[in-house]
């Protein structure tokens, strides 16, 4: 097996893998979190977004990069002015490897502009309820008698211990409990962030498919 085969498996299996680990999330994960109160839904959803932020962005990360250094092997050694390869990147080959890194990548930037302002207000939410990333966590911050956090600050790590090697199980369930309206307005944001996250699923999908196109080509 050549070194650019190899880049081919492991490029579309991420990809791949990816999208079905994002797909989960929303097909199982939020309909059983939207069936329990927000005093719990909230913590088990703060957990996933940690655990979540340690590996999607590492598969889209190496998905696209993959993807794009397949688009400049396909390229023929004849292609070495700018005006030579554009023929190349928007047909065959390299512009199927390249149409898949694009659509790998653009599960992040989908991420960033439609989909973080809904996970962050989840996120401060559960700040609000006094919630945290996990067990470990919410019992630290207990500790130092930590106040509520912004979201990013939540994000950031800050006042917490690191959510990079937390291994703790989520919080059972918020220190507070929330209102009947709370409650409503988190069954709204689960469903809307449902439906943002099938998209991304989505985007990551079809960069594994057309990147399998593309190998097959």
């Amino acid at each position: 097996m050549s070194v650019t085969q190899a880049i081919q498996i492991f490029s579309i299996s991420t990809a791949l893998f990816t999208s079905g680990g994002i797909a989960a999330l929303s097909a199982f994960d939020i309909p059983l979190m939207r069936s329990q109160p927000a005093s719990r839904s909230l913590p088990m959803l703060r957990w996933l977004f940690s655990r979540g932020s340690h590996t999607a962005p590492t598969g889209i990360i190496l998905s696209s990069t993959g993807f794009a250094y397949l688009a400049y092997a396909a390229l023929p050694a004849s292609a070495r002015t700018l005006s030579s390869v554009l023929p190349h990147v928007v047909k065959g080959k390299p512009g199927l490897f390249l149409a898949a890194s694009v659509l790998s990548f653009s599960t992040a930037m989908f991420t960033s502009v439609f989909m973080i302002p809904t996970n962050f207000d989840l996120i401060k939410r559960n700040e609000d309820l006094g919630g945290s990333h996990s067990a470990d966590s919410i019992s630290y911050r207990q500790s130092i008698n930590a106040k509520p956090r912004t979201a990013e600050e939540s994000v950031n790590g800050e006042y917490d211990i690191s959510q990079w090697s937390d291994l703790s199980d989520p919080q059972e369930k918020t220190r507070r409990e929330p209102t009947n309206e709370e409650e409503e307005q988190v069954r709204g944001l689960l469903t809307k962030f449902e439906k943002l996250n099938y998209v991304r699923a989505l985007l990551m999908g079809a960069g594994g498919v057309v990147g399998l196109i593309g190998s097959l080509a």
